[in-house]
């Protein structure tokens, strides 16, 4: 299944809208899926994922050394995005239904490990401007250099039971 040109633009407000620092108080963050050796799922929270034009992604890959194996072996990988505001979340279990989707999966290759380019950093460092003057502004976030494009084949929104958003994008 492609991504048409109308859903990435909602696949991308979605991601604007409920992930990031400026919208919320909450530290824009995706969950980052591969395949270890042993066929085993490995996941870990992300904080570096631009969404681009046509499809097209960027994420800082810096600090999980066996994720990055993973992608040097099996260039598969699953996005999750999921809104991380307590306000979307308590409405939903207050009303009993979710008014958007609760979360999207983005699935998907990677490119080869790369340096980031000027713009690439500073759309990763815009929303985070803010936070600078904190301690782990730094360590977390203050060396991002190294990265991977991914390119997203299809995507599905999560569902939650009987809760389920039932509008597609």
């Amino acid at each position: 299944m492609c991504i048409t040109e109308r859903q990435w633009a909602q696949i991308r407000e979605f991601w604007s809208e409920s992930s990031h620092a400026t919208s919320s108080p909450n530290i824009p963050y995706c969950v980052l899926a591969t395949v270890n050796e042993d066929g085993t799922p490995r996941m870990a929270p992300y904080s570096s994922l631009i969404l681009g034009e046509e499809a097209q992604g960027f994420y800082f890959d810096e600090f999980s050394r066996h994720m990055s194996q993973n992608l040097e072996r099996d260039q598969r990988i699953c996005v999750l995005l999921l809104r991380n505001s307590k306000w979307f979340w308590m409405k939903a279990v207050l009303l009993g239904r979710f008014d958007h989707a609760p979360g999207i999966r983005l699935m998907g290759t990677v490119g080869k490990k790369r340096e980031a380019t000027s713009q690439e950093i500073g759309a990763f460092r815009k929303p985070l401007k803010k936070l600078r003057i904190f301690k782990g502004y730094q360590p977390l976030w203050g060396r991002m250099k190294r990265g991977r494009e991914i390119s997203f084949e299809s995507f599905e929104t999560v569902n939650c039971g009987p809760m389920q958003y039932l509008k597609t994008l």
